[in-house]
């Protein structure tokens, strides 16, 4: 298990990830260090390119990229930071685990669908309407259980926090309306070397992607002290 950076940590040793109060109980308190600290979550985020175990599982992708700035694994927890660009707009999917999340910069359009027992293979795309749709902005946090079907729309360069708890199956399942079907996404211990390579950050993908989250936490502090200070 990764040493704690934090005292709020060990909320996270007594979360059940079946309950969403108790999920959102147990990671406000981790949201809310970091977020009042950047100090903090920029140390995090640099100390990834010294730590081996968590740079294997930082993922890039065409619109945003994922960084794990956190693992405990006798817990089966880890804390991750995504950051998105211009133009991401994922499909909707439900999740291997249950999360929460909290929205450090930018914002989204979150639109949530239901429940997965009636999502599957056979689900016409058409058919999915909102059954709850806000824009999730910073400061935002939420809970959300493994059986959820939803999809976010992102504005660029929006930075999330994102808990998730112990894997609850194998897969999940992304519905692609685009290409009028569907496709399951399995976990890493399911993926052949040759997938996990295709979504693993290069050292100087990581860190470049370091500097990058590096600089918008920056300017997130020094416009909170401008803020404070025009408060006075």
């Amino acid at each position: 298990m990764t040493s704690s950076p934090h005292p709020s940590f060990a909320a996270l040793g007594h979360i059940d990830w079946n309950d969403t109060t108790s999920i959102l109980r147990g990671c406000t308190p981790v949201f809310q260090s970091l977020a009042s600290d950047p100090l903090l979550l920029s140390a995090l985020v640099a100390g990834i390119a010294d730590d081996s175990h968590l740079a294997d599982m930082c993922e890039g992708y065409d619109f945003m990229h994922k960084l794990v700035l956190y693992d405990a694994t006798d817990l089966g927890v880890r804390l991750r930071l995504h950051v998105y660009r211009e133009g991401f707009f994922d499909r909707p999917h439900n999740h291997r685990w249950s999360f929460a999340s909290h929205i450090l910069r930018g914002g989204y359009t979150h639109r949530i669908f239901g429940r997965d027992d009636q999502f599957g293979e056979d689900t016409d795309p058409d058919s999915l309407l909102p059954i709850h749709e806000r824009f999730e902005q910073p400061g935002s946090t939420y809970a959300l259980h493994h059986t959820s079907v939803h999809t976010v729309q992102a504005e660029a360069d929006t930075i999330s926090l994102l808990v998730r708890g112990p894997s609850a199956k194998q897969r999940f399942l992304i519905v692609d309306a685009a290409a009028g079907g569907f496709f399951w996404v399995y976990g890493a211990a399911q993926e052949s070397p040759e997938q996990r390579a295709s979504k693993r950050l290069t050292r100087d993908q990581l860190a470049n992607t370091i500097t990058r989250i590096q600089r918008l936490i920056a300017d997130l502090d020094s416009a909170s002290r401008s803020a404070t200070l025009d408060g006075r």
